[in-house]
């Protein structure tokens, strides 16, 4: 992996020169597949969509959304007509088939009526002041969103979406939860949702660059000398990216390999062995009382044989199936930070874009699983305040990520040229560790949770044997049932073991003259950094059994979802960050103290 590490060192290093764009598609193919995939994986516009979108006046979504919609009611239907055919196979009379068909065909024609009612009645259109959004037919409403209050913007398309060129744009000012689906756009052309991204993003820079200059905020939002009402929204020139990054082709299938969940992913797959089979008992497609009789009459080797194999199977395609999936989300990765907010591109099929203004993240988390930990690489999540409904995990609570493999040794090249607020946090800190009674701590934790899971495994083989029948056919699947659970239980208590002790041997908290560090170890490691002026509060707690130790537990909370907390530090340790975090005196609001 020589020559790959040296590309990932080139590709990774801060700051970069803006990536390349996709050709037109007007213009000459490229020569290279992977300038072909990014075009597939990033499209410049949408079908049917001009080169230079206009965003003065007010607007309705792409009339292709409402294909998009339509199709979403056959898929419906079609479900509906699966089952009954099922049941026809099965042998069950088909005397309700007109009924299933009446309504396949209802759920189809309340789908397109939803969809064009609902893409008649919201626009969206920009003003001096904000963007205004209506929406309603019965009780029609009207939003006004101020520029400066725009701190988020998310960007998605799902996979119909996605062939047609469309991409919803979902805002968050600080109050999303509250406003719900009135501050998303759907439908959106490709082209025409970016350029109104960017030109929120313009006009809120305007805004505030104007009201810190002293000038009225409220109206005409625009630079010194010109307006930014509608008449002027195209002429704004387009922002130039200060840093970006992409993933090179090794890089993204090194990070699919090294994401994958393979467990989850197995037991996934024999849950869906497990429904279809009983999917087929319902439909009488297949007796399971003969078919055990059968089984039962094969050799005791075969039969382990058959359940090694399948065994093995589900985790060949858990690994499979997560590898694929870890991959096609990552496909198209692209960060960039223009000016003061980042914007992060991921995914091939499900496509999402994530727009967050610089001020709006709280924190920066580091997380390595063992894999990872063993090679030096990680995965880089940045936790932002507000939820832009985006159903994917990038934007969860668990935070957006900046970057999905990158090596530990250029992290801090990365947050510098993408986060500069958080650079230099680690190296820069004196960070202690967990004193030697946080060992005994854990280990004592250790044996009580595998005291804990042989309690529940052993309960679990009890009521198997209450309630599977007798006979032969049966102790078969008994036996196998006692041996599976025992291989599951020895394997849980050895992950706990190895976690126990990484947690002790990595944990460490500490700060430096601005900015908050803690590092939790285990099999899945994570580094957090989180400046002192974006702390809202922290507690220090101490248990009966920790006080009898001199330990606690400490916590700090930012205005994004999520922790920083270490337990079983230093009493003493732990006061000491309590006192750092709110010093003697006021630290003015938004002051630098490094």
């Amino acid at each position: 992996m020589g020559g790959a590490d040296k590309a990932a060192r080139q590709s990774e290093r801060a700051p970069m020169p803006p990536a390349p764009k996709a050709p037109s598609a007007d213009g000459p193919a490229s020569g290279s597949l992977e300038q072909e995939v990014e075009r597939l994986a990033n499209p410049g516009r949408s079908l049917f969509e001009g080169t230079s979108p206009q965003l003065a006046g007010r607007h309705h979504g792409s009339a292709l959304s409402l294909v998009a919609g339509i199709v979403g009611g056959f898929g419906a239907a079609l479900g509906v007509s699966l089952v009954a055919i099922v049941r026809v196979i099965g042998g069950n009379v088909a005397e309700d088939m007109p009924g299933v068909v009446a309504i396949a065909a209802a759920i189809i024609a309340l789908s397109a009526v939803s969809v064009t009612v609902s893409w008649c009645t919201r626009t969206w259109e920009l003003t001096d002041a904000g963007i205004m959004l209506r929406s309603g037919l019965v009780t029609a409403k009207q939003l006004q969103v101020p520029y400066e209050h725009i701190h988020t913007v998310n960007m998605s398309s799902g996979l119909i979406e996605r062939l047609l060129g469309l991409m919803t744009l979902d805002l968050d000012t600080g109050a999303a939860d509250a406003e719900g689906e009135a501050t998303r756009i759907v439908g959106l052309q490709a082209g025409m949702a970016r350029a109104l991204r960017d030109e929120l993003f313009r006009r809120k820079a305007a805004v505030l660059a104007k009201g810190a200059a002293g000038f009225p905020v409220a109206a005409g939002a625009g630079a010194p000398g010109k307006g930014v009402g509608p008449a002027s929204a195209a002429a704004l020139p387009a922002d130039s990216p200060d840093a970006s990054f992409t993933l090179t082709p090794g890089q993204l299938v090194v990070a699919a390999l090294t994401e994958t969940r393979v467990a989850a992913q197995a037991a996934a797959f024999l849950i869906l062995i497990v429904q279809g089979v009983n999917f087929l008992q319902e439909s009488r497609l297949v007796n399971l009382s003969e078919a055990a009789g059968s089984v039962a009459l094969l050799p005791m080797g075969l039969l382990a044989g058959v359940a090694v194999l399948l065994l093995a199977l589900s985790l060949v395609i858990g690994f499979a199936v997560s590898f694929v999936v870890s991959l096609i989300g990552f496909a198209g990765y692209r960060a960039e930070r223009t000016a003061g907010r980042i914007s992060v591109e991921r995914g091939l099929l499900n496509r999402t874009s994530h727009t967050a203004a610089l001020e709006r993240i709280q924190s920066i988390s580091i997380r390595q699983g063992l894999v990872r930990q063993f090679m030096g690489y990680a995965e880089v999540r940045a936790s932002v305040v507000g939820n832009i409904g985006s159903a994917d995990e990038s934007s969860s609570a668990d935070g957006v990520v900046l970057h999905p493999f990158i090596r530990v040794s250029d992290i801090d090249a990365f947050l510098g040229a993408m986060t500069p607020e958080f650079a230099g946090a680690i190296a820069g800190s004196c960070l202690a560790r967990l004193p030697p009674a946080a060992a005994r701590r854990l280990a004592f934790r250790m044996v009580a949770k595998a005291l804990l899971l042989a309690a529940a495994l052993a309960g679990a083989i009890t009521v198997a044997e209450r309630v599977m029948p007798a006979g032969e056919a049966w102790d078969v699947f008994d036996a196998a049932l006692r041996a599976l659970l025992c291989v599951v239980g020895v394997a849980a208590v050895a992950r706990m073991a190895v976690n126990a002790a990484l947690r002790y041997r990595d944990s460490r908290i500490g700060h430096d003259r601005a900015r908050l560090v803690v590092v939790a170890g285990g099999v899945k490691r994570q580094t957090q950094v989180a400046p002192r002026t974006r702390i809202q509060h922290a507690t220090v707690s101490e248990t009966p059994f920790q006080r009898r130790l001199h330990l606690g537990t400490f916590v700090a909370r930012t205005a994004a979802s999520g922790d920083l907390a270490l337990r079983d530090l230093e009493a003493a340790d732990a006061d000491a960050l309590l006192a750092w975090i709110r010093p003697r005196g006021s630290v003015p609001s938004g002051s630098d103290s490094r």
